[in-house]
């Protein structure tokens, strides 16, 4: 099959990804990219894996009729048997050029999770709800990340006949306990052997939470309790005036440190001894969660999106918003470093993913709907 993959950009996140590794991995089908905006991290990367990326360099909150004309005329000449579009303005815009170039094979693919309508954008809630009314007319399978998601999207009228859940999967080789890994990467922070390390790896956003994660540690090293925090993604550094200030007004300067954006996620995930995700809402599968659980490290999660589910029993998991219950779920990890059972907690976090996301399970569920959306009239 001939598929042309729809995305509103391909910077570093957590869609951009999972798309990169279909590509990747899918020996079975031929894959083309096409970027509404820029080329960014995962372009280059894709062509270097010999797949065609094409960029409209459209830019954020301008809609232009011009480049749905590019996107019209480049998928007339690509005659994919299947267009797959990403997120919402990849579903809105993608999904309504493939139906004018005569392409009736459309899936969209659904990231998000519940819609708060207090943190989200008008123009994305009217977009988000244009969505679901066109759902019953413009894809004829909509793939969701997860229960969370699906459940949204039953909520807000999507056709429920049409949706189908696909969590997320890794790759295993690449995302693996390694303790090479772990003393490169320990040595370059210049961090002593002894001390617990704990992370958190995403973009600055107030749905990722940084400030309940910072306050929680902040009550940690009220008890007199070591550690190192480790804080990695995009606007994540020195630059960030609100973060910075932040961790200088809790007194955590000599604990945590800014690393910004990393391309190694194994390596990061290696050096840290717990992971924490202090998300507050918006998030729908989150793949670091899983990425950090495949390499060996156990996670203390808020429960938001489908990260409960990713942890299952291996982990903790605590309510989003609540700084107080963060830090005593993180005492009670960082406790458990010394006990006898932390390896058997490392192993079973790894075993979890290996058991429920390994991306050979992706593909396989990803071309049943392929092949079933050839079939649907």
């Amino acid at each position: 099959m001939r598929i042309v993959q729809i995305i509103t950009s391909l910077n570093d996140g957590g869609a951009e990804g999972i798309l990169f590794n279909i590509c990747k991995n899918d020996d079975k089908n031929k894959h083309i990219v096409i970027s509404l905006m820029n080329e960014g991290k995962y372009g280059p990367l894709l062509n270097n894996l010999g797949i065609k990326v094409y960029c409209l360099n459209m830019k954020a909150n301008i809609f232009s009729i011009f480049s749905i004309f590019r996107l019209v005329k480049i998928l007339m000449l690509l005659k994919p048997d299947i267009v797959q579009t990403w997120l919402i303005h990849g579903d809105f815009i993608g999904g309504i050029a493939a139906r004018l170039a005569g392409i009736k094979n459309v899936i969209w693919n659904v990231r998000y999770s519940k819609l708060e309508i207090v943190k989200t954008k008008i123009s994305s809630i009217l977009l988000i709800k244009l969505l679901s009314k066109l759902s019953f007319l413009i894809p004829k399978l909509i793939i969701v990340v997860s229960k969370s998601a699906k459940k949204n999207c039953e909520n807000l009228s999507y056709s429920k006949k049409k949706l189908f859940l696909i969590p997320n999967g890794y790759d295993l080789s690449i995302l693996n306990p390694s303790k090479t890994k772990r003393i490169f990467i320990r040595k370059k922070w210049k961090i002593k052997k002894q001390i617990p390390v704990i992370g958190n790896v995403a973009r600055y956003d107030p749905k990722k939470d940084h400030m309940n994660l910072l306050n929680a540690l902040s009550l940690i090293r009220l008890r007199n309790i070591d550690f190192f925090c480790i804080l990695a993604g995009s606007n994540i550094d020195k630059k960030n005036k609100i973060l910075v200030s932040e961790i200088k007004r809790l007194n955590l300067g000599k604990y945590v440190k800014l690393l910004g954006q990393k391309k190694d996620i194994s390596q990061v995930m290696n050096g840290l001894d717990i992971y924490v995700q202090s998300s507050s809402n918006g998030e729908g599968f989150p793949n670091v969660v899983a990425e950090a659980m495949a390499c060996g490290t156990p996670c203390v999660v808020t429960d938001v999106g489908d990260a409960a589910f990713i942890v299952g029993k291996t982990g903790l998991v605590v309510s989003p918003k609540n700084p107080i219950k963060l830090a005593k779920a993180i005492e009670f990890t960082l406790n458990e470093l010394s006990s006898k059972n932390w390896i058997n907690k490392s192993n079973h976090a790894r075993l979890r993913i290996k058991d429920n996301f390994d991306i050979t399970k992706m593909l396989k569920s990803y071309n049943k709907v392929w092949v079933k959306t050839l079939g649907v009239n």
